[in-house]
Protein backbone atom coordinates (compact mmCIF):
# COMPACT_ATOMS: atom_id res chain seq x y z
CA UNK A 1 0.00 0.00 0.00
CA UNK A 2 1.20 3.45 -0.90
CA UNK A 3 1.30 6.47 1.41
CA UNK A 4 -0.91 9.32 0.28
CA UNK A 5 -0.39 13.08 0.53
CA UNK A 6 -3.75 14.36 1.74
CA UNK A 7 -2.90 18.03 2.35
CA UNK A 8 -0.21 20.53 1.39
CA UNK A 9 0.25 23.73 3.42
CA UNK A 10 2.23 26.72 2.19
CA UNK A 11 0.56 29.77 3.74
CA UNK A 12 2.41 31.09 6.78
CA UNK A 13 -0.63 31.05 9.11
CA UNK A 14 -1.44 27.41 8.27
CA UNK A 15 2.21 26.40 8.69
CA UNK A 16 2.38 28.17 12.08
CA UNK A 17 -0.61 26.19 13.41
CA UNK A 18 1.17 22.90 12.73
CA UNK A 19 4.62 24.15 13.74
CA UNK A 20 3.32 25.10 17.21
CA UNK A 21 3.31 21.37 18.04
CA UNK A 22 6.84 21.01 16.69
CA UNK A 23 8.15 23.93 18.75
CA UNK A 24 7.50 21.93 21.92
CA UNK A 25 10.13 19.39 20.85
CA UNK A 26 13.87 19.24 20.45
CA UNK A 27 15.62 16.99 17.94
CA UNK A 28 16.60 14.72 20.84
CA UNK A 29 12.94 14.41 21.97
CA UNK A 30 11.99 12.65 18.76
CA UNK A 31 12.04 8.86 18.74
CA UNK A 32 14.30 7.79 15.86
CA UNK A 33 13.23 4.93 13.60
CA UNK A 34 15.33 2.24 11.98
CA UNK A 35 14.25 3.62 8.63
CA UNK A 36 15.81 6.96 9.58
CA UNK A 37 19.11 5.33 10.52
CA UNK A 38 19.20 3.44 7.22
CA UNK A 39 18.31 6.59 5.26
CA UNK A 40 21.02 8.66 6.96
CA UNK A 41 23.64 6.10 6.00
CA UNK A 42 22.30 5.59 2.48
CA UNK A 43 22.15 9.31 1.68
CA UNK A 44 25.30 10.24 3.65
CA UNK A 45 23.27 12.88 5.48
CA UNK A 46 25.09 15.06 8.01
CA UNK A 47 23.32 14.36 11.31
CA UNK A 48 24.80 17.52 12.86
CA UNK A 49 23.23 19.62 10.09
CA UNK A 50 19.83 18.03 10.81
CA UNK A 51 20.19 18.71 14.55
CA UNK A 52 21.38 22.29 13.97
CA UNK A 53 18.59 23.30 11.58
CA UNK A 54 15.69 21.52 13.32
CA UNK A 55 14.73 24.46 15.57
CA UNK A 56 15.01 27.06 12.78
CA UNK A 57 11.26 26.93 12.28
CA UNK A 58 11.20 30.13 10.21
CA UNK A 59 12.86 28.07 7.43
CA UNK A 60 9.75 25.87 7.06
CA UNK A 61 8.20 26.88 3.74
CA UNK A 62 5.96 23.90 3.03
CA UNK A 63 4.30 21.05 4.93
CA UNK A 64 2.75 17.88 3.50
CA UNK A 65 0.35 15.81 5.56
CA UNK A 66 0.56 12.10 4.71
CA UNK A 67 -1.73 9.21 5.45
CA UNK A 68 0.10 5.93 5.88
CA UNK A 69 -2.43 3.47 4.54
CA UNK A 70 -0.83 0.37 6.01
CA UNK A 71 -0.73 1.74 9.57
CA UNK A 72 -3.67 4.12 9.21
CA UNK A 73 -1.65 6.91 10.82
CA UNK A 74 -0.63 10.40 9.77
CA UNK A 75 2.70 12.19 9.53
CA UNK A 76 3.97 15.53 8.35
CA UNK A 77 6.80 16.34 5.94
CA UNK A 78 8.43 19.63 6.97
CA UNK A 79 10.43 21.33 4.21
CA UNK A 80 13.11 23.73 5.49
CA UNK A 81 14.57 26.00 2.81
CA UNK A 82 18.28 26.71 3.33
CA UNK A 83 20.22 29.84 2.37
CA UNK A 84 21.72 28.19 -0.73
CA UNK A 85 18.25 27.25 -2.07
CA UNK A 86 18.53 23.56 -1.17
CA UNK A 87 16.27 22.05 1.49
CA UNK A 88 15.99 19.64 4.39
CA UNK A 89 13.01 17.35 4.80
CA UNK A 90 11.94 16.06 8.22
CA UNK A 91 9.14 13.44 8.23
CA UNK A 92 7.57 13.39 11.71
CA UNK A 93 4.56 11.84 13.40
CA UNK A 94 3.06 14.36 15.82
CA UNK A 95 -0.17 12.60 16.74
CA UNK A 96 1.45 9.90 18.88
CA UNK A 97 2.35 10.14 22.58
CA UNK A 98 6.06 10.02 21.67
CA UNK A 99 6.57 11.78 18.31
CA UNK A 100 8.74 9.87 15.84
CA UNK A 101 11.26 11.10 13.33
CA UNK A 102 10.51 8.76 10.43
CA UNK A 103 13.05 10.23 8.02
CA UNK A 104 15.22 13.30 7.51
CA UNK A 105 17.65 14.26 4.79
CA UNK A 106 19.25 17.18 2.98
CA UNK A 107 18.33 17.58 -0.69
CA UNK A 108 20.82 19.38 -2.93
CA UNK A 109 18.12 20.54 -5.35
CA UNK A 110 16.49 23.93 -5.64
CA UNK A 111 13.53 24.07 -3.24
CA UNK A 112 11.51 26.57 -5.28
CA UNK A 113 11.66 24.42 -8.40
CA UNK A 114 10.69 21.37 -6.34
CA UNK A 115 7.78 23.32 -4.84
CA UNK A 116 6.48 24.24 -8.31
CA UNK A 117 6.55 20.60 -9.39
CA UNK A 118 4.79 19.56 -6.17
CA UNK A 119 2.12 22.23 -6.65
CA UNK A 120 1.31 20.94 -10.13
CA UNK A 121 1.22 17.32 -9.00
CA UNK A 122 -0.89 17.92 -5.87
CA UNK A 123 -2.93 21.01 -6.75
CA UNK A 124 -6.10 19.27 -5.57
CA UNK A 125 -4.81 19.00 -1.97
CA UNK A 126 -3.18 22.45 -1.55
CA UNK A 127 -4.88 24.02 1.45
CA UNK A 128 -2.91 27.21 1.56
Amino acid sequence: MQDEIIAVYEKRNEIEKIVEKLKQLSFEDLQKTLHLEYSLAEKATDLNLLKQKFTEFNRIKLINKRKHKKAGKFSYDFYYELDDGSYILYAITLEESKPKLLNAFHVQRNFRKFRQILMRAYKNVFLG
